[in-house]
């Protein structure tokens, strides 16, 4: 049974893609995904604050206006909750490319027009 189909404009082997999940985030789970017969894998996404998280402004942004409305604390991860620095995340991406065959697809979770921009770029550059 012939089940190639494309997805993101990747063609793939059959439909079956691995999201994101506790496997995405070490080289080795990229390579048991591969081997467990997945046609694409999915990255965790590189949110904005992880790009920004350096600049002095990430403080005020996270907590400006989250008194107006309760479930505002919830709308973005803790700065120290971040698995991945973007330098680890775009280093894990290069070296899990260098070793699996099937397209690796990354996610970038972005709001402003800021520097997370040049992110997609380099995601692109790594492998994705």
């Amino acid at each position: 049974m012939d089940l190639r189909t494309t997805y993101l404009g990747l063609a793939l082997e059959h439909p079956l893609v691995a999201s994101a999940s506790p496997l995405t985030e070490k080289l080795d789970g990229f390579l048991r995904l591969e081997d467990g017969g997945a046609a694409a894998i999915v990255m965790h996404s590189l949110f904005e604050e992880q790009v920004t998280l350096e600049e002095e402004m990430l403080d005020h942004y996270l907590h400006y206006g989250h008194e107006s409305y309760a479930e505002a604390l919830s709308y973005f991860p803790k700065a120290h909750e971040y698995r991945l620095t973007p330098e680890r995340h775009l280093d894990l991406l290069a070296r899990a490319k260098e070793r699996v065959s099937v397209p690796i697809i990354a996610s970038i979770n972005g709001v402003s027009r800021g520097g997370w921009v040049e992110y997609a770029r380099l995601l692109e550059e790594a492998g994705a």
